[in-house]
C-alpha cells in the first residue's frame, strides 16, 4: 500500500473520477491537511506534488538522516556504497552531500525531503557546493564565549527544543545566498557565530 499520492497523476485521477474541479481538489486537500488526515504542503513544487497518506513514511525518511550514529549506524554499508567520507562528513559536522542524502532516501522523493526539511528548518544550503547543513547532528559543544554584537541568551530561560537548530539553518541559509562571510562562521551543538560583510 502507498504512503503518499502524487498530485499531478494519483490525486488527478481520483479528483477527476468523482467529479471534483481543480479548486474543489485544492479545498479538500487543504482540509484533510488542516484536519490532519494527510500531510500536504505547497511552498515549493516538489512539495505540492507529493500528498501524504502515512505519516510514519516521512518520520522514517527524516529519521534516517537525523540519527543516533553511534547507535544506529553501520559504517561498513556506507564505505562498501563509496560513501565513506560522505557518511564521516555528515554525522561529524553535519554536512550532507546529495549522494548521501539519495542513498539513505534510497533515490525516493529526494527533491520533497529536501524542500521538506529546508522548509522546517532542519537543514539549509550549505555554500555553493550543493551540500546541506544539518546542525541537530552536531556534537561539539563550545566552551568559551568572545565579544560578539549580536547574542541570543538562553540561559536564564527555557529554549524549546530544535530552536536553536533552526535559527542556525536561517543564519547559514543567510551565508549560502552570499550575505555574510562564508570563511567565518563557527558552529556547535550549543553555539554559532556568523560575520556580516561590512558596509
Amino acid at each position: 500500500s502507498k504512503s503518499y499520492l502524487e498530485l499531478n497523476r494519483d490525486v488527478n485521477e481520483l479528483a477527476i473520477e468523482i467529479g471534483l474541479s481543480t479548486q474543489e481538489r485544492e479545498m479538500a486537500l487543504e482540509l484533510f491537511h488542516e484536519r490532519g488526515l494527510i500531510f500536504h504542503l505547497t511552498a515549493t513544487e516538489a512539495l505540492r506534488n507529493i500528498v501524504v497518506i502515512k505519516p510514519q513514511w516521512l518520520i522514517t525518511a527524516l529519521a534516517k538522516v537525523i540519527r543516533d550514529s553511534s547507535v544506529h549506524v553501520d559504517l561498513r554499508e556506507f564505505r562498501e556504497a563509496g560513501l565513506g567520507e560522505d557518511v564521516t562528513e555528515l554525522f561529524e559536522e553535519g554536512i550532507a552531500s546529495r549522494d548521501i542524502l539519495e542513498y539513505l532516501w534510497k533515490h525516493d522523493q529526494i527533491d520533497f525531503f529536501i524542500d521538506l526539511m529546508k522548509r522546517t528548518m532542519l537543514m539549509s544550503e550549505y555554500g555553493s557546493s550543493g551540500n546541506f547543513f544539518i546542525p541537530s547532528l552536531l556534537h561539539d559543544k563550545h566552551e568559551s564565549c568572545d565579544i560578539f554584537s549580536c547574542i541570543f541568551d538562553f540561559s536564564e530561560t527555557f529554549l524549546p527544543h530544535g530552536l536553536f537548530q533552526r535559527l542556525v539553518c536561517l543564519c547559514m541559509e543567510y551565508v549560502s545566498r552570499g550575505k555574510a562571510r562564508n570563511d567565518s562562521f563557527i558552529v556547535y551543538k550549543n553555539f554559532a557565530r556568523f560575520e556580516r560583510f561590512r558596509g
